[in-house]
């Protein structure tokens, strides 16, 4: 059964005799009321009357009006707009032809009025939402945009890092087994700036003739600059012998590069080491270990690092002013 809002709204629009429909007098009683619509609605019933729909438009009737009428507020507001009705009925054939044809055409258009009143709202409220929901589709499909342009910013930003990345190997044998982070950082820094280190996990690796494998580490150098990578590249092994090799840590930056020609590794040093069997005798590190006549020696690490930024510093001098003297 309907609810009290929907019976309010029924009683003070509804055209129906409710008192005629369920054969009662205006001032029936509720007991009356009742006795009057279990009686009358057996005819409607849906069960008597599958196949008759206005039986069972008429059935639910009789229920809505059984409700209003055993309800005083309901009920009064149905009385009073019942009576409503009654009176304009009576003022309508009290007036001529002309005049209640008038009447009709202008009820006609007020109800056609509020009909079309009714259909504006909604067509108002369908297009708020429709706009809302253009205005959410489009909220997404920029949020969607951002996080490829994101991803895709990400992916190229990523791919940049391994094109300016060098891949440096060397034993863990003698003063090369405790280098760390800070120490490759020192010793590739001249090439360039370096973005980051990134110290791989050490591995043992089977050399051909000998007989025990050997450890050897891997490390990864970032620089901020591709021609400083390229740099590392050309002159790494050259300048540091004891490494094992300085490549490219990914094989399509080797490919795609092509600044060959253009950049150059920086020269070596006055009084770099050469090759020798031990890290320490090729640069003459340690007492006792002696070196080559011409070169200096080192009591430790430490002197040999201070020694190499001092040569890179004066390298980067030296070409800062053939620079400025070409210009």
């Amino acid at each position: 059964m309907a609810d009290n809002k929907d019976l309010e709204d029924i009683a003070k629009n509804s055209t129906d005799d409710f008192y005629e429909l369920l054969g009662v007098d205006v001032l029936a009683e509720e007991s009356e009321i009742k006795r009057q619509y279990r009686k009358t609605s057996v005819k409607y019933h849906p069960d008597k009357n599958p196949d008759n729909k206005d039986a069972a438009d008429q059935f639910i009737l009789l229920g809505i009006a059984r409700d209003i009428l055993i309800d005083p507020t309901l009920k009064g507001e149905y009385d009073r707009q019942r009576q409503r009705r009654k009176e304009r009925e009576l003022e309508k054939e009290r007036l001529g032809g002309q005049r209640r044809k008038m009447v009709e055409e202008l009820e006609k258009a007020e109800r056609e009025g509020v009909q079309n009143l009714k259909r504006r709202r909604e067509e108002a409220t369908e297009l708020e939402r429709k706009i809302a929901r253009l205005a959410e589709e489009g909220r997404k499909q920029r949020e969607e945009y951002q996080a490829r342009l994101q991803k895709q910013r990400q992916d190229e930003e990523l791919k940049a890092q391994v094109d300016r990345s060098v891949k440096v190997r060397f034993r863990r044998e003698g003063e090369a087994a405790t280098w760390d982070k800070d120490i490759m950082t020192s010793i590739f820094e001249r090439y360039g700036q370096i973005d980051t280190v990134v110290m791989g996990s050490d591995k043992k690796v089977k050399v051909p003739g000998e007989k025990h494998r050997r450890l050897e580490a891997a490390v990864t150098v970032v620089y901020e600059r591709l021609d400083s990578a390229h740099a590392a590249v050309l002159g790494g092994k050259r300048d540091y012998p004891f490494l094992e090799s300085v490549a490219w840590a990914s094989k399509e930056s080797e490919a795609k590069s092509d600044l060959k020609g253009k950049f150059s590794a920086p020269s070596t040093p006055l009084g770099t080491p050469q090759p020798s069997k031990t890290f320490k005798a090729s640069f003459g590190i340690g007492k006792g270990l002696g070196a080559a006549p011409g070169r200096p020696q080192f009591a430790n690490l430490a002197e040999l690092e201070a020694y190499t930024l001092k040569r890179c510093k004066d390298v980067d001098e030296r070409r800062r002013m053939q620079k400025e003297q070409a210009a």
